[in-house]
């Protein structure tokens, strides 16, 4: 019985200092005297009214801008767009540059006899007649057939071409040789081609002649030219210079 009188007590006395104490402060603080009220007589301390709202603080200050984020992870190609309109029709360019003269490369001429069978040592064995355009070309001629010489001492016959009746000067002659010890068993007949370039022949009619006479140095023997096969002159004029090899 005293123990609950005391309580009741305690309580009454909280409740009239929480009156008290809802008057401005002079004393201890007023959260410290609520906790022990709190703690003394649990469910008997009343609380006090609420304050009133506080005003707006000042604003604060832009922060510093951020680094740059990384880059971001490609995205997939679009698709394949529609094909445009045709586009407007140009106009008309201006004519170009003249081509070179080509005339004087299509100016060829081929000769060719059958089993000619010609035994002379010396002198001219065939001619092809050829025109030659131009002054500034050069001509290209070409033999092909069979020759042979023979002898019972070593002997050499030389083959060669001429225009007009002289041997080409630039840039060297146009022959070839054949070349014997002495066998005179050996009557051997080979197909054998000579040619070559020769310039400054005049522009015009050109007799271009397949020669034979012996070579430097050498005399006599038995040459033999066009044995049983087709020989041939091809004659030609070409817009090219001919350079003499120094190597």
């Amino acid at each position: 019985m005293a123990n609950w009188t005391q309580a009741l007590t305690i309580c009454v006395l909280c409740f009239l200092g929480t009156r008290v104490w809802s008057a401005p402060p002079e004393g201890p603080d007023d959260s410290e005297n609520e906790v022990q009220c709190k703690q003394t007589c649990p469910g008997c301390c009343p609380m006090g009214a609420p304050g009133m709202p506080g005003r707006n603080g000042v604003p604060g200050q832009n922060g510093y801008p951020g680094s740059n984020g990384f880059d971001g992870i490609g995205g997939k190609g679009g698709t394949r767009g529609v094909r445009g309109v045709n586009g407007i029709r140009g106009q008309k360019g201006e004519p170009g540059d003249s081509a070179p003269d080509l005339v004087a490369s299509q100016n060829i001429k081929h000769c060719v006899w059958d089993r000619i069978k010609d035994d002379r040592d010396s002198g001219t064995i065939k001619i092809c007649r050829f025109h030659k355009r131009q002054m500034n070309t050069t001509m290209h001629v070409t033999w092909n057939g069979s020759l042979r010489v023979l002898s019972t001492k070593e002997c050499c016959k030389r083959w060669y071409f001429t225009f007009n009746g002289r041997e080409c000067l630039t840039p060297v002659p146009i022959d070839g040789l054949t070349f014997t010890n002495g066998a005179e068993s050996v009557n051997i007949h080979r197909v054998t081609t000579i040619e070559g370039l020769c310039e400054n022949v005049p522009q015009g009619p050109v007799d271009v002649a397949f020669n034979v006479q012996d070579c430097r140095g050498y005399s006599g023997g038995d040459a033999y030219t066009g044995w049983n096969s087709v020989s041939r002159i091809i004659a030609e004029e070409l817009p090219v210079t001919a350079e003499e090899g120094t190597e």
